[in-house]
């Protein structure tokens, strides 16, 4: 989407210039993305704490929090029972540290994947023999009406920490608090549930300070170091309270960074200065999530909450070994399956849905990711554990991936999920009229979610200056809802070195780019780029590099 200048948009533009002292671009760019007043200009550029929503607008806290404090005054038994993935593991760190920050130790559960997602009655009744009174569910428990209830029936009070969409007949715990409820009021629905955590513990420090209980300040900010991973692990919309909260995560990374960090550093795994986005994405967090896809996450939980940097070391390096195994086993998952595919007509098939007792439970969701990217259709991946099948899907934009499988309850034991992801169980007897059903209820094309982009704004080569990245640097995070702007230039030669890009502009600079996507370069006359400027440093000097999505015919007349 490009926006065209009009009158009233020229005089936008122009106040934004003028009252948030930018240039002209970065005014084009805000306006491109729907702010165009002073105050939400402000609010996006220089974002505070302060400005995040208040945590009792999420449903049923102030139930759950009335009954954590009771359970902490009578010094009952609380388990903290989380998803294996890095949202999950991140969420039970969050609470497990503030109770800690109490003088209160609480139990932890963290299933493994053979056990499957969400709460299941067998670890109910094996927490009820250990004299669990209190279960605190984070990322899961918003499917798990049948286990609830087990637990009620057990004694164990249950409070629901989660973000995933709530089936129709949702659980009844002693609080449910999630903001994709439909009676919830908090303004930002697509929390991950590291966040939702985040914002119970504020709520919880609250009540206990007016309550007299709380006789010390807990500092949360650095807890926003976890929030960060989760997010950024659940790619959560980087906006509203999103933003803020992973905007200070990495502030706090990089001022004050705690033992697990510094692992990173004295393992040279990450440099202290580059700590971003990037390294979030294809750095930590896979190690992270590795563990509970490979061995076990209480290993990534025991790693985030260590202060021993011996500890934290030697548990980077299991985390590293394990994430290479992990890549390895991904990898040959999706050489077998590509070949397989290759030889099938496709084009006659919505849906992708595979099979194979043979692959490893941990990686198939990664690999139904892969299966998207490649051939762009909603792909689920199933793999047989403890008698019956379990499988891992994922779709892209155009199409609801957990409404799609909700709606084929009938073949399926348990599903759950959202948008944009789901897991799903069955009997193998039901795979054919599942795999039917499926295709069947596809009747729109996906665009994968990272091939998508927008065009903010065209710009000249003059308008890319040091000015204009530290306005780009206040729009960061970048992420899902929050890409880097891309731009549309138009240079006057472009010459290629295999993905490298030498771009002359009108005035005869060279500026130099990569090839991101399947672009094809013209051999002769001149054409426009669609480019993302970042900020490159060599031998201690700074430079605007360009990151190229696309290459279009010029259009400019003859």
């Amino acid at each position: 989407m490009i926006q065209v200048k009009d009158g009233d948009s020229e005089k936008t533009i122009s106040k934004l210039t003028e009252g948030m002292g930018i240039p002209d671009l970065a005014a084009r760019l805000l306006y491109s993305r729907g702010i165009s007043d002073l105050d939400n200009a402000h609010r996006l550029l220089y974002p505070k704490l302060e400005h995040l929503s208040d945590p009792f607008l999420l449903p049923d806290i102030e139930q759950g929090i009335r009954r954590t404090i009771e359970a902490i005054q009578k010094q009952e038994k609380i388990c903290l029972y989380g998803d294996y993935d890095a949202d999950g593991v991140t969420s039970v760190a969050i609470l497990s540290n503030f109770f800690r920050y109490l003088g209160f130790i609480p139990d932890t559960y963290i299933p493994g994947r053979h056990e499957g997602y969400g709460l299941n009655i067998p670890a109910v009744k094996k927490l009820k023999e250990q004299g669990v009174s209190l279960l605190i569910c984070l990322d899961c428990g918003s499917s798990n009406i049948d286990e609830i209830e087990e637990a009620t029936r057990c004694g164990i009070d249950v409070v629901v920490i989660d973000h995933h969409e709530p089936s129709k007949t949702h659980p009844s715990p002693v609080a449910f608090i999630n903001p994709k409820r439909a009676d919830s009021r908090f303004p930002t629905r697509e929390l991950a549930a590291c966040g939702v955590a985040f914002f119970f513990i504020l709520a919880l420090r609250r009540a206990l300070t007016h309550r007299g209980i709380l006789k010390h300040h807990i500092n949360l900010k650095k807890e926003l170091d976890l929030v960060t991973i989760g997010s950024i692990g659940d790619m959560v919309p980087l906006a509203k309270d999103n933003r803020i909260l992973v905007k200070f995560g990495i502030e706090t990374m990089r001022k004050k960074p705690r033992t697990w960090l510094k692992a990173f550093f004295s393992e040279r795994v990450i440099y202290r200065d580059a700590v971003d986005e990037y390294t979030l994405n294809f750095v930590i967090v896979p190690r992270i999530n590795a563990a509970g896809r490979i061995t076990d996450a209480n290993r990534a939980f025991a790693f985030l909450t260590t202060e021993d940097d011996r500890s934290a070391r030697e548990l980077l390096i299991e985390l590293n070994e394990t994430n290479r195994r992990r890549q390895k086993i991904e990898g040959d998952i999706i050489g077998e399956i590509s070949d397989n595919l290759s030889n099938e007509n496709l084009d006659s098939r919505k849906s992708i849905v595979l099979y194979n007792q043979d692959w490893h439970l941990g990686v198939i969701g990664i690999v139904a990711q892969k299966v998207v990217e490649k051939f762009g259709k909603p792909s689920i991946i199933l793999t047989k554990t403890g008698g019956y099948l379990k499988g891992s899907g994922r779709g892209g934009d155009g199409i609801n991936l957990y409404d799609t499988v909700a709606a084929l309850s009938p073949f399926l034991l348990k599903y759950g999920g959202h948008k944009y992801a789901c897991g799903i169980a069955l009997e193998e007897e039901n795979l054919g009229l599942f795999t039917k059903a499926f295709e069947e209820s596809i009747t729109t094309s996906i665009v994968p979610r990272d091939r998508k982009y927008r065009v903010d704004a065209n710009a000249g080569f003059e308008e890319l200056t040091m000015e204009l990245m530290e306005f780009l640097e206040k729009l960061s995070p970048f992420g899902m809802g929050n890409p880097r702007p891309n731009l549309i230039l138009s240079p006057s030669i472009i010459s290629s070195n295999d993905r490298f890009i030498k771009i002359t502009d009108t005035n005869n600079r060279i500026w130099h780019g990569a090839i991101q996507g399947q672009c094809t370069i013209p051999q002769n006359g001149s054409a426009r780029i669609i480019a993302t400027p970042i900020l490159r440093e060599q031998r201690g000097e700074q430079f605007i590099h360009l990151n190229i999505k696309d290459i279009l015919p010029d259009i400019s007349p003859a």
